[in-house]
């Protein structure tokens, strides 16, 4: 009997070890920076798809614009602050940069977009933006990235 004991104190101790790795993956501990500065990015041409809803369900949109934009650099817009306006109607959009600067979109690769429900959209360069990262690594990242950035955000514009 103690032998089942034992095995099962180990099991549960890897499954928690398993999943507070999985925790702090996601971003629990990730660092957190705001700045105003130049961007990074020029003019970008984005394929997305807008949503309306809770942030958390964000993360299927970033799985199909990675597998449409086939490797391209994905990006998310998130228009509303959770704490201000309900998780039902809260919007954004999801997608993949499909070119930076003055290079040309490949126009197959726009033709798959469109094909697969995507908008185009072309950003124009501005000089200066509030600019914030955080990693979307697992499924509890977007999570994560709405309880943790937003705070950030709000504290650095006031």
């Amino acid at each position: 009997m103690p032998d089942c004991f034992s095995l099962c104190a180990v099991l549960l101790g890897l499954l928690i070890l398993t999943l507070a790795g999985c925790i702090f993956y996601s971003g629990l501990l990730a660092e957190i920076t705001v700045q105003t500065c130049c961007p990074t990015l020029k003019k970008l041409t984005f394929a997305y798809k807008f949503k309306e809803g809770t942030y958390k369900d964000s993360g299927e949109l970033f799985k199909e614009a990675r597998c449409v934009g086939r490797g391209l650099p994905c990006l998310g817009v998130f228009y509303d602050d959770p704490n201000e306006i309900s998780s039902p109607l809260c919007r954004y959009a999801v997608g993949c940069i499909l070119s930076e600067g003055e290079s040309k979109v490949d126009e197959e690769l726009l033709k798959h977009c469109k094909a697969s429900g995507f908008n185009v959209f072309s950003f124009p360069q501005v000089t200066h933006v509030i600019s914030t990262s955080f990693p979307h690594r697992a499924h509890f990242s977007t999570y994560f990235r709405a309880r943790r950035v937003y705070p950030q955000l709000e504290h650095y514009i006031k």
